[in-house]
């Protein structure tokens, strides 16, 4: 099947599997706060931190695909960044305007909130931030701007390989940052994630008949589950050994979801949609967690067994999800989408400019 034809359906449903895993993960940490102690084997919890890990390399891998469409020209690093921001920032503010309302008003006594807590929270800048998971939106706001910078060469193979160096020389050097926070994250290995998507990418790209089986996506998985037993216990584990751990399964099991059909089943359906929802799911879960928590720790639930309750707050966190992506985010992509339309549509062409 050429490109043009394949719709990533495979990659909808992984990030649904990577949103869920982080859910489970969290739910999990927050059970371990009852008397009667964490539900489950502690690796059960670990291994559900790999969803981010798959995230990144996806991330990676769409950022080079839908920048280079095919039969069309690239995005310019200016579209690029548009879109990512508007992508990102909005119901990301909402969630950290919303953290920062419910701390104002008396909960999240141990939350320390300072002028740097809030620059960092408004700029997705490295450190200490409102939404405790928005660590991870550092990366790749930190990726999205490498990236565009490096679309400036206009084509994809010259783009791809830049941001790549660009970001193997941060690894590099970056720790000569005097600056401590910056240099560790800017030195992070975490961001090689993003590099084997977009050496997904380029593979995917180059010929329509580049295919791994779907079966290969279980070793992954795998890998995952004996890495989190035996290496990633305690999250003591340092970045690079992450990435190898982690990061290298979770390449191979986006390889193998990249040739997913269009599902058929109401199952299948539904995780497409959790995958569309991903992103909101990921950012609202926090504040069910918040309310897990209270509960633990102000009533009944704190001290009886969480085998009934874990299902139920997951439960939970993906109606939250799902409501929040179709009543809030759609609405507001959409309403984005076509203010910017509205204003490229007045803009005056150049001179010697064609319209698209």
């Amino acid at each position: 099947m050429s490109r043009q034809h394949r719709e990533l359906y495979g990659l909808q449903i992984l990030r649904a599997i990577a949103a869920l895993a982080v859910v489970v993960r969290h739910t999990l940490d927050m059970s371990e706060g009852s008397e009667a102690g964490r539900l489950g084997p502690y690796w059960i919890a670990t291994s559900g931190g790999a969803g981010v890990d798959l995230f990144f390399v996806i991330s990676g891998f769409i950022m080079v695909y839908v920048s280079f469409p095919f039969g069309r020209l690239p995005d310019s690093p200016k579209d690029f960044i548009i879109k990512r921001a508007t992508r990102i920032y909005p119901i990301y503010w909402i969630c950290s305007a919303a953290i920062a309302a419910i701390s104002a008003v008396g909960f999240l006594h141990s939350k320390h909130i300072d002028s740097y807590t809030i620059l960092n929270s408004v700029l997705l800048l490295p450190g200490d931030k409102l939404v405790f998971v928005a660590w991870t939106l550092s990366y790749e706001v930190y990726f999205y701007a490498i990236f565009s910078i490096c679309l400036a060469l206009g084509r994809l193979g010259p783009t791809s390989l830049a941001a790549m160096l660009v970001m193997v020389v941060g690894i590099a050097f970056g720790g000569q940052i005097p600056n401590p926070t910056f240099a560790k994250f800017v030195s992070s290995p975490l961001v090689l994630e993003f590099c084997f998507g977009i050496v997904l990418a380029l593979l995917f790209c180059a010929g329509g008949k580049w295919r791994v089986p779907q079966a290969l996506s279980i070793p992954g998985f795998l890998a995952i589950i004996v890495a989190s037993i035996f290496t990633m216990q305690h999250d003591a584990a340092p970045d690079a050994t992450r990435v190898i751990m982690w990061g290298i399964p979770a390449a191979l099991i986006v390889a193998a979801f990249l040739n997913v059909d269009r599902p058929q089943s109401r199952l299948g359906r539904a995780a497409v949609l959790l995958g569309d929802a991903s992103y909101a799911l990921y950012l609202t879960h926090i504040f069910v967690m918040l309310g897990y928590g209270w509960l633990i720790k102000a009533t009944f639930v704190g001290g009886v067994s969480q085998v009934p309750f874990v299902p139920a707050i997951i439960s939970i966190c993906i109606i939250v999800g799902v409501l929040t992506h179709l009543l809030m985010e759609k609405p507001i992509l959409e309403f984005i989408r076509k203010t910017l339309k509205r204003q490229r549509s007045r803009e005056p062409l150049e001179v010697g400019s064609l319209p698209s």
